[in-house]
């Protein structure tokens, strides 16, 4: 029976999951292009006769039943963009050479894109072209590299992680007991080798020692060595293979020397291994603190929601509510996802999604996020998304994104990890040999040099420097109510020297009001409130917000209008069912299309932003719109110029209302009447001057600005649109804690280099005291555990570390 016959790839010999490419005849399958090429390539090369021998491996990868299923697969998968995105949970990573090695080999696999690894949480985030490649062939490649790959979810992380921590608890206490039962033989021997001790008795307590370091070594270090066989088959060695060398070697040896009758080192290989569980296993609680702001935001998710069938209500899983399905929040409970209230008013509390300590009014027709809490009253309420688009579920994703980017320093870091391990096997082999063949050294004693050489080297300080920090930072933005698109945001904000604040929702308040209105000429005032209504209820700035609450409030509804159009920053134009062409916005804006408001001179100086109406090319009427600023505003403006921060204000508004804001607040510089393409033109200028711009805007009318700036901030955390288009989101009202990121990324930065100074010291020194005999190999892998603990735990500052703002 053929492999076609058996729905099986004719070259990997992998049972299909999804269609199957087949060859030009149509005759052969293949479960992807790299089998489909692997087999042309061997049939070009006239070795058709491989097929054929019955001793071929097959990976068992496809046969295997794993505990999830091909629906779990497709669900976890979501479109970005033109490709689609799938997050995977990878069982059995141990150190960053782990990372390395799934990264290049995932992004190796046609189709693939690009593969981001978050080394705390043991995730995957893998962008692919799915007309290239089938989420199932990623999975089928992970597994094939000796892990265990399962769709991502909250849930699963972290039961994953409380799974593997209990087994390395097991293994740890293990090899603590029976290294201490080591020692005492050891104790033994050593007071004979000094003392004097009959050849009989050294011979039992070493067969004792025999027996209690082997299931020490190969039991309680098995990860160790399946790592190291790992590396070994895919030709990347790693740290395991340092370990597994040292303490595979140390025991062999010993053994060895057991039957000649000679001195034992049972205890090194016993020592190597505990020492190596008790740091993996310190790691592991390193990383649950590292990531406990991401668990924050998935915790707050309720797994619960209540929704009315036919009137009735009934209780589901919060993960199938659906868009347009009506939900019952009660008192007490937080809002599965975002939602509008239909009926019923309610305090809602949105600490956990927006930092904001005060609850907050939620009436009909208001929006809430999901994640916040209900603390007044039960109100009906209709989702406007499902549960995983929730905003919270997404700010979730971007900060997973952001621990997985990277900053450009750690292509440093990654450059020296990859060739740091076969350079010190390198050395180490140079040390036995130069130590037992050109000095005349015993061989045991040469050989537990070099060994110490391997054991003493870290090259998972140089693979953990950034990215622990990384993770550590990006959860500490997450508890400050700080959104931030990628790792490599971090690097670019502890570099800013400039910093554009636009003014209208940035460093105001973002819900403007109307101060004064007037008609001009003998203009109609319900006529001029009707228009204003109707042609800015389909604008989405705040001032159109603005002026369409202000006529409701006067008890004038919006009509309807066609040919509606926007100019971000500048005005709208609509036409009414008759043809009359209505225009609104900013004075500069109505200049443009020729309407003259020589009658408007006296506004010059007005305290607020001027918003003219006119009507078939007159002006009819204007509105003075004031916004109150933003809490927190003046105190930023002050800390950015204390660490001598330029600070500008940038508005489309006149120039009296943008000089006295600017004033108000300190501000070093400030521009006026800017449209989008202006901010964008005055990025480029700062930039090409050598200056490292900020821009913080509302995500909305500034987006080419927040696109070309070295960092893009949006203030308004609650706009859609902020979430796609900024490098970082502030998701609560106060401007301080812009200034806590920028601190925050200075300190991150700070441990970034103190991790590599510290990495690249530690082998400096260890290394050539190793070789030059004066540790042991206990010692080294000692030494070695403290290396990589030291990079973790200063990383963990970051969690606690005080920042200004």
């Amino acid at each position: 029976m053929t492999s076609t016959d058996t729905q099986t790839c004719h070259h990997c010999g992998i049972v299909f999951r999804w269609k199957p490419l087949e060859d030009a005849e149509g005759s052969r399958r293949f479960c992807c292009r790299g089998c489909l090429g692997a087999y042309l390539l061997i049939r070009g090369a006239g070795l058709d006769a491989y097929y054929l021998r019955s001793d071929r491996s097959t990976p068992t990868v496809g046969r295997d039943t794993p505990d999830y299923s091909a629906r779990d697969v497709a669900a976890s998968v979501r479109q970005d963009g033109p490709v689609s995105r799938i997050d995977i949970l990878i069982a059995g990573i141990s150190c960053s050479s782990c990372i390395w090695l799934l990264e290049r080999v995932i992004g190796q696999r046609e189709g693939v894109l690009t593969v981001s690894l978050v080394h705390c949480e043991g995730t995957a985030s893998v962008r692919f072209d799915p007309g290239l490649v089938a989420p199932e062939d990623i999975f089928a490649t992970i597994a094939a590299l000796g892990y265990s790959p399962r769709p991502y979810s909250p849930d699963l992380s972290a039961r994953t992680a409380r799974q593997e921590y209990r087994d390395l608890l097991i293994r740890f206490g293990t090899s603590l007991f029976l290294s201490m039962q080591l020692m005492a033989y050891s104790f033994a021997l050593y007071a004979g080798f000094f003392q004097g001790m009959s050849p009989f008795m050294k011979q039992i307590l070493q067969m004792f020692s025999f027996a209690v370091a082997t299931p020490v070594v190969f039991y309680c270090g098995w990860p160790v060595f399946r790592g190291a066989w790992r590396g070994i088959r895919t030709r990347a060695v790693g740290m395991d293979m340092l370990i597994a060398v040292g303490a595979g070697s140390a025991w062999a040896f010993s053994a060895l020397a057991a039957l000649q009758g000679h001195e034992t080192y049972f205890e090194s290989a016993a020592m190597i291994v505990t020492f190596v569980l008790v740091g993996r296993l310190l790691e592991s609680v390193v990383r649950q603190k590292a990531t406990s702001g991401l668990e924050a935001l998935y915790e707050g998710a309720p797994q619960r929601a209540t929704i009315f069938d036919a009137e009735h209500p009934r209780e589901i899983d919060a993960g199938d509510v659906q868009a347009g399905d009506l939900l019952l929040i009660r008192q007490g409970e937080r809002f599965p996802v975002d939602v509008r209230i239909e009926r019923g008013e309610t305090e809602v509390d949105q600490s956990l999604v927006t930092g904001e300590s005060m609850p907050v009014m939620a009436l009909p027709g208001d929006e809430v996020k999901g994640g916040s809490l209900n603390a007044a009253a039960p109100v009906t309420a209709r989702a406007l998304r499902p549960a995983g688009q929730s905003y919270m579920m997404r700010v979730a994703a971007l900060v997973r994104m952001a621990q997985a980017a990277k900053p450009d320093i750690q292509r440093l870091a990654d450059r020296v990890a990859s060739r740091f391990v076969p350079a010190v096997l390198a050395l180490a082999g140079g040390t036995l040999l130069l130590l037992h063949l050109f000095l005349g050294v015993a061989l045991d004693q040469s050989v537990m040099t070099a060994l110490t050489v391997v054991l003493i080297a870290c090259p998972c300080a140089f693979g953990l420097a950034v990215p622990t920090a990384v993770t550590s930072a990006c959860s500490r933005f997450a508890k400050l109510g700080i959104i931030l698109r990628g790792g490599d945001v971090i690097e670019r904000l502890a570099r800013i020297d400039t910093v554009l604040f636009d003014k209208t929702g940035t460093v105001t308040q973002g819900r403007p009001e109307v101060i004064r209105w007037d008609v001009l000429g003998d203009f109609e005032e319900k006529r001029l409130l009707y228009l204003a209504a109707t042609v800015e209820r389909v604008a989405t700035h705040p001032l159109a917000r603005a002026i369409e609450r202000f006529a409701a409030e006067q008890g004038c509804l919006a009509g309807e209008c066609r040919d509606f159009d926007a100019i971000p920053g500048r005005g709208v134009s609509a036409s009414l069912d008759d043809g009359t062409v209505i225009i609104c916005g900013s004075p500069l804006f109505l200049r443009e299309h020729g309407v003259a408001l020589d009658s408007l001179s006296e506004l010059e100086n007005a305290a607020g932003t001027v918003v003219v109406l006119a009507v078939a090319g007159c002006a009819a009427g204007y509105f003075v719109i004031s916004d109150s600023v933003r809490h927190g505003a003046r105190e930023a403006s002050l800390l950015f110029r204390r660490r001598r921060i330029e600070t500008w204000l940038v508005s489309g508004d006149a120039e009296a209302v943008v000089d006295r804001t600017a004033r108000s607040l300190e501000l070093s510089h400030a521009r006026s009447e800017l449209t989008p393409d202006n901010k964008l033109d005055l990025v480029r200028e700062l930039q090409a001057a050598g200056r490292q711009v900020l821009l913080a805007g509302d995500g909305i009318n500034d987006a080419p600005a927040l696109a070309a700036a070295q960092v893009g901030c949006s203030i308004s955390g609650s706009s859609d649109i902020a979430l796609e288009n900024a490098d970082m989101v502030i998701t609560g009202t106060n401007l301080s804690q812009l200034t806590a990121a920028h601190a925050l990324a200075r300190a991150a930065m700070r441990v970034i280099r103190q991790n590599l100074a510290w990495a690249f010291l530690y082998n400096l020194i260890g290394i050539p005291l190793a070789m030059c005999g004066m540790l042991t190999p206990a010692y080294a892998a000692a030494a070695m555990t403290v290396s990589s603990l030291t990079v973790s735990l200063n990383s963990l500052r970051l969690m606690k570390v005080r920042i200004d703002g």
